[in-house]
């Protein structure tokens, strides 16, 4: 019973000392039990290398690259690139391993880190049809013979031997 009342005392005398407004150099502060904001390297990295990087809360970079973030709440980081669809990741804290007099020391860790976002290409839009060409009458099945040429008959007789003058020669 005797402890109990030492712990009671001393909670008590805990709590006024830290509501009052007299020097409590000589107490230990309870900020060692709150959290505080850390800030963590957020590596960023993106297929193909280049893409321009922004985080939700405000810091941008052009990949590959790091940025400082608070490790408080989740963030998001969006990737954009001429020619590619645009793409947003979201990166949540990891809780800190903390114990009776805050954390541990560790450093602060983010998830997933680094942040990796493979880039899809912008889909060619379809290439528009070939006109289509006008089609040609059908070509008639054969070209009309020429004219017959006109031949001269000599009004002579051919001549013993067998010579025939050439025709037009003879008039």
């Amino acid at each position: 019973m005797n402890t109990t009342r030492v712990i009671v005392f001393v909670a008590c005398g805990l709590g006024l000392t830290a509501c009052s407004s007299w020097n409590t150099s000589w107490m230990p502060s309870f900020d060692l039990f709150t959290s505080k904001p850390t800030t963590a390297t957020l590596t960023i990295e993106s297929d193909p290398p280049g893409a321009e990087a922004r985080t939700s809360l405000g810091g941008t970079c052009r990949t590959p690259c790091s940025l400082p973030v608070p490790v408080a709440d989740e963030l998001t980081v969006s990737y954009t690139l001429n020619g590619y669809l645009p793409q947003t990741v979201s990166v949540r804290p990891l809780p800190s391993e903390s114990g009776f007099f805050g954390s541990s020391g560790s450093t602060a860790q983010l998830e997933p880190n680094p942040v990796v976002a493979e880039l899809k290409p912008v889909a060619r839009p379809p290439k528009p049809p070939l006109p289509k060409k006008k089609k040609r009458p059908p070509a008639t099945a054969a070209a009309p013979p020429p004219p017959p040429q006109q031949t001269i008959q000599s009004p002579f007789p051919p001549a013993p031997g067998g010579f025939t003058p050439a025709p037009g020669l003879g008039r």
